[in-house]
């Protein structure tokens, strides 16, 4: 039979806040679980976290602000790119350092400039399923809209064009969605509310017909902006498939689709646009963590040659966006042997982030409580940790965790949560206390 005692501990979990909030002014434990950053944080906690050195701050900040300044030379369009590496082991803090980068360029309101951020978790295994990650952020909806906006556009400084459609339709003279000006009407928001109409005043051949003439129009518009047979057939099937989602959607967003594998230019320039000039952002920036995925030993030689290979071109052909990589130091070794070009190209900005020392460690820990503490004034703005506390953690017995901050914030919310229990008021986290935990701790 259960010894009820078991339920009776795991039941105490219900007055560990209020324990918490009582023995140590704290509204709730702080510290990340499993001491990796939680990618949707809210920006009030994230905003607390700025990075512990400096000169990663001071980086960061002066990458941005180069970033987002254009270079402008004679008789070339304006180019943006600009790339930045954080680098370091694992959990070192490279995922809440890019989520500190998101944070400012989202929450950056500085006259002209609203820079658009997309965080990539994965760059997955082919450059496509990168882009397609991308794409699947903006949705489905804004996609769509862009593109029939692009149609419009198209229509309404090709004649020729409205003169084919118009004649398809020709039984539509009277229709609303036809005017004596302008053969279409700009107060069609969409394919399907343009179809919806045609459906209601053709026959079944005509409407067919003008269908047909219809798609080879958009084909057309979407060929010469694109400059891809592939990408324009994806993009009409996207805008035309108006029932639910898309399996062009789907194979675009997956990665999936080999008859876009090397077009992922025409796609990214497709995305950037968009963000800028259908949804009004200033610039467009791309934080891609876990880069050393890539040169992980589950892909071939050739796959990773190909990745590098296409993201140097893909770098090299559309220049109207910046980025942010996130890897270890083996990483951008691999890639700098595969690609020296390419490393060249990604590495113009690196912030290195280094273990943990006594001092970071008691900053750290401070930004983490001040998150969680009810009365900011208190004077002791470590307890109920102890600086002998934070040495001891340091001293861990096993190398590869020494001044690791994934480590070290897995440990405090472990000794938080047996603090809680375990402590009285007056009593703290000290050198004896985490002795006592941590074989626990280094598991």
């Amino acid at each position: 039979m259960s010894n009820p005692n078991i339920f009776e501990q795991i039941k105490s979990v219900e007055n560990i806040t209020s324990q918490l909030k009582s023995k140590f002014d704290l509204a709730y434990n702080p510290f990340p679980k499993s001491g990796i950053a939680i990618i949707d944080e809210s920006d009030e906690i994230v905003g607390k976290l700025e990075p512990i050195d400096e000169q990663v701050t001071t980086t960061i900040v002066d990458y941005i602000k180069d970033a987002l300044s254009a270079s402008v030379t004679p008789n070339s369009s304006k180019e943006k790119y600009l790339s930045l590496i954080i680098r370091g082991d694992y959990g070192s803090g490279k995922t809440q350092t890019l989520m500190y980068i998101r944070y400012l360029l989202k929450n950056l309101a500085a006259g002209n400039y609203r820079p658009y951020v997309v965080y990539i978790d994965n760059p997955g295994q082919k450059l496509s399923e990168l882009i397609g990650g991308i794409v699947a952020q903006i949705g489905i909806e804004n996609f769509r809209k862009y593109l029939w906006n692009i149609f419009l556009d198209y229509l309404d400084k090709n004649d020729a064009e409205k003169v084919v459609l118009k004649q398809a339709a020709k039984r539509l003279e009277e229709a609303t969605i036809f005017s004596s000006g302008a053969p279409l009407s700009f107060s069609v928001t969409n394919y399907k509310d343009f179809i919806d109409q045609i459906e209601t005043s053709l026959n079944t051949f005509d409407r067919k017909m003008f269908k047909q003439k219809l798609k080879d129009s958009m084909l057309k518009c979407f060929s010469c902006y694109s400059d891809s047979q592939a990408v324009s057939s994806y993009f009409y099937d996207i805008v035309s498939d108006t029932v639910g989602g898309s399996k062009a959607w789907d194979s675009l967003t997956s990665g999936s689709m080999k008859e876009l594998d090397k077009r992922e230019v025409n796609i990214l320039k497709a995305v950037v646009d968009l963000v800028k000039n259908q949804m009004g952002y200033s610039d467009f920036v791309i934080l891609i963590d876990e880069f050393e995925e890539i040169t992980a030993e589950r892909l071939k030689k050739q796959d990773i040659d190909n990745y590098l290979r296409n993201l140097r071109l893909l770098i090299d052909r559309e220049k109207n966006w910046c980025s942010v990589f996130a890897m270890t130091g083996q990483a951008l070794q691999i890639i700098d042997s595969y690609s020296p070009p390419l490393a060249s190209r990604i590495k113009d900005r690196v912030i290195d982030l280094k273990p943990l020392d006594l001092s970071s460690l008691r900053r750290l820990v401070e930004n983490y409580l001040s998150i969680a503490r009810v009365d900011n004034s208190a004077k002791d703005s470590l307890c109920p940790f102890t600086e002998k506390g934070l040495q001891s953690l340091l001293e861990v017995k096993n190398p590869k965790l020494k001044g690791s901050p994934r480590f070290l914030l897995k440990a405090c919310y472990l000794l938080l949560q047996r603090a809680s229990e375990k402590l009285e008021p007056s009593q703290h986290i000290d050198e004896v206390f985490v002795e006592k935990f941590m074989d626990d701790l280094i598991k």
